[in-house]
């Protein structure tokens, strides 16, 4: 059964009422129809573009941020932020793009705006981090970065954000057991090994720092990190 809305019941009293004949009217009806879907495609079309223009703006974005052109990179989302202001990746990015450049407070504004958006993207909530802990809000940073290891817990970096900060405060101990538990997502990391180690000397844990310089060098031999470890090594080894 074909279903008659009320506004074709009019669109056909109304065609009738003109005299036309039944071609005519089923032109008519076929014709109007034709320019409510054109419009209804027009419309659907225009909510489409902001949204295709802030993926095309943040795919460029990331290539010029990328290539190192932070400046080319922010002129263009900030034009996205304009058409599609409720995209987080948008704010996500420009923040990302500030901070590069040395914007501390433009990075912060922009990544806040990311977290409000995008609560549950543990990302933007260690990027805001990031920028906190530039412009010297130590505390705030370690909700941000602890809400990301939260978020995802099985991301390392996100550990590692901590531990930094746990360092700083001046609890070693502390720190330790979140480079403990980032070494266990990613053992042949060397770079996570190394700051451990160094962690492991601040909590007075020399044993501890000499096995992890060890695993450093098995796992970078020939690389910076492995020279490192081993000047640490005959250091520790000098009397």
């Amino acid at each position: 059964m074909v279903d008659v809305r009320v506004t074709d019941v009019a669109m056909l009293g109304a065609l009738r009422r003109l005299g036309r004949s039944r071609v005519d009217l089923i032109t008519g009806v076929v014709m109007l129809g034709s320019v409510a879907v054109t419009a209804g495609g027009a419309i659907a079309l225009a909510r489409e573009l902001p949204a295709w223009r802030g993926r095309l703006a943040v795919t460029r974005a990331t290539r010029l941020i990328d290539d190192g052109d932070y400046t080319a990179a922010i002129r263009t989302l900030l034009g996205a932020v304009a058409a599609t202001p409720r995209d987080a990746r948008v704010h996500y990015y420009l923040g990302l793009a500030y901070a590069r450049l040395g914007v501390p407070r433009g990075a912060l504004n922009q990544l806040s705006d990311a977290v409000r958006l995008a609560p549950g993207d543990a990302r933007v909530h260690d990027a805001l981090g990031q920028a906190l802990r530039a412009v010297g809000d130590p505390r705030a940073a370690r909700r941000e970065f602890e809400e990301a290891a939260r978020l995802d817990p099985g991301e390392a970096r996100y550990h590692v954000d901590v531990a930094g900060l746990l360092l700083d405060a001046g609890a070693p101990a502390a720190a330790v057991a979140r480079l403990e538990q980032a070494v266990r997502l990613k053992p042949r990391s060397a770079e996570i090994r190394l700051l451990l180690a160094a962690a492991l000397r601040r909590a007075g844990d020399v044993n501890g720092m000499a096995r992890e310089y060890t695993e450093v060098r098995r796992l970078a031999p020939a690389g910076p990190l492995g020279e490192f470890a081993r000047q640490a090594l005959n250091e520790r080894s000098v009397p």
